[in-house]
């Protein structure tokens, strides 16, 4: 199952994909949750103390790779496969919720 949460800020998207995860963890099911907000706060609404939240980094950049197709388009790909990049880089929370932090914006038009 995947489940994305959007919407307008202050909307209570981080609260909601917080709770849920957790609460399907709890239930058993394996869960990984991708915090891709330029303001990352799921990682607090997951359980992570925010001593331990505040030095959070993102996914590098240099997970993606660039590729010219044989057309002449190009696109990315991943240079690990999904499963190694949670293992890796993955957070496990107090719930069992297995967190990744997509990235954050350092300065203006950066995100």
């Amino acid at each position: 199952m995947k489940i994305a949460i959007s919407g307008k800020g202050g909307t209570g998207k981080t609260t909601i994909a917080g709770t849920l995860a957790r609460l399907i963890a709890r239930g058993g099911w394996p869960v990984i949750a991708i915090d891709a907000d330029s303001n990352p706060n799921l990682a607090l609404t997951l359980g992570v103390p925010a001593d331990r939240a505040a030095t959070l980094s993102g996914l590098p950049r240099t997970l993606l790779e660039e590729r010219t197709n044989p057309d002449g388009t190009r696109t990315a790909g991943l240079r690990l496969p999904p499963s190694e990049i949670v293992r890796e880089y993955g957070i496990s929370t107090p719930d069992g919720v297995t967190m990744l932090l997509m990235g954050t914006v350092d300065h203006a038009g950066a995100g």
